[in-house]
């Protein structure tokens, strides 16, 4: 009687990995941030003094020498914290299929719009579409059981790799044009482009850091009172409905507000 009383009970989020939520969607609201102050720097016009001056604002921001010494750190964790969760993942193909899908209808929404908004807001490879196709690499390594050793050697080769053709400051592109670092490939994908390599490369870190701290999918913070930090752990969870509605509802309100005239 007692045992059925006890698997009666609700399940908890006691041994939920809650750093994992926290880190992923401080990232994220990073990212919103800078999406949000890109679409006030290069998006609209504005013809109020409120609208100039948070244009302005952004336009600093975004050329400032603290974006260009943050993002890439931002973006990286992010990244490693995505490989990272797919210890904790159930199906990592179902999983990576909806962020590449994700990905997909940004691709077809930014050329629908590319011209009343112009061109630079076109996204043919951004962030969701190489998080995608990680995970779907990682997704059939995992089902052949791929060691860690092996995790780490191709984590390694990936980042030489990319760093090495990023350093080249290529022209054409090698191979498929989402592979390396190209110039052809930033004027195919100028509003966002996140090559395969060197970021497969933290991917496979990340996936690595999984595998050997939680082995037992569970938190290695169990002190910390988790109400605390819930806004960020909610973000975390829901980091792709985060990212496609801030990018949705951002440009919808900034083109109604300066419509009526209010900035």
């Amino acid at each position: 009687m007692e045992q059925v009383l006890a698997n009666s009970q609700p399940k908890t989020k006691a041994n939920r990995v809650w750093e994992v939520d926290f880190l992923r969607g401080f990232c994220m609201l990073f990212v919103i941030w800078d999406h949000l102050m890109f679409d006030f720097a290069f998006l609209f016009s504005f013809s109020t003094p409120v609208g100039d001056f948070i244009s302005d604002f952004a336009m600093s921001y975004w050329m400032s020498g603290l974006r260009a010494a943050t993002h890439d750190y931002f973006v990286g964790a992010f990244v490693v914290t995505s490989g990272l969760s797919c210890v904790f993942s159930r199906n990592d193909f179902k999983k990576s299929l909806k962020i590449l899908g994700a990905g997909l209808l940004i691709t077809i929404v930014t050329n629908g719009f590319a011209e009343q908004m112009g061109r630079g807001i076109i996204i043919n490879f951004g962030v969701l579409h190489m998080l995608g196709m990680c995970g779907l690499i990682w997704a059939v390594l995992k089902s052949f059981n791929c060691p860690d050793w092996l995790v780490g050697v191709l984590a390694v080769c990936c980042l030489v790799a990319g760093f090495y053709f990023q350093a080249q400051n290529l022209t054409e592109f090698v191979g498929a044009i989402w592979l390396f670092e190209n110039k052809q490939a930033r004027r195919w994908s100028p509003g966002d482009f996140f090559p395969l390599m060197p970021w497969l490369g933290w991917f496979f870190a990340g996936v690595l850091v999984g595998n050997l701290l939680y082995k037992n999918k569970k938190t290695k913070l169990a002190f910390v009172n988790e109400k605390y930090v819930s806004p960020f752990t909610f973000v975390g969870r829901h980091s792709l409905l985060f990212y496609l509605l801030s990018q949705a509802i951002g440009i919808v309100l900034l083109f109604a507000l300066t419509e009526v005239g209010l900035l």
